[in-house]
């Protein structure tokens, strides 16, 4: 991030740990496909808005999957949602 400024290539390159053991995170696909329109968003094509991003849910990974770890992807997800209103 230039400037602490969230840039498309930092979101796309955004990596997130896997929960803890025993435990389901977001469905990495569904997240991954979701940044990528965020991405796109802060590059100034598309039309997510920042109240899109607050109302995105995402799905459990498959049962014996582990997904990604929760908290990393909301906080990435309020980053997003804080930039997208700068716009």
């Amino acid at each position: 991030m230039a400037d602490g400024e969230l840039t498309a290539e930092a979101v796309r390159a955004a990596t997130f740990d896997k929960p803890r053991w025993g435990r389901r995170g977001y469905d990495e696909k569904a997240v991954r496909d979701f940044l990528q329109l965020a991405a796109r968003r802060l590059e100034g094509r598309g039309h997510l808005s920042a109240d899109d991003v607050r109302g995105m849910r995402f799905n459990k990974p498959r049962l014996g999957k582990r997904g990604l770890d929760e908290q990393q992807v909301d906080a990435m997800l309020a980053e997003i949602v804080r930039r997208i209103d700068e716009l």
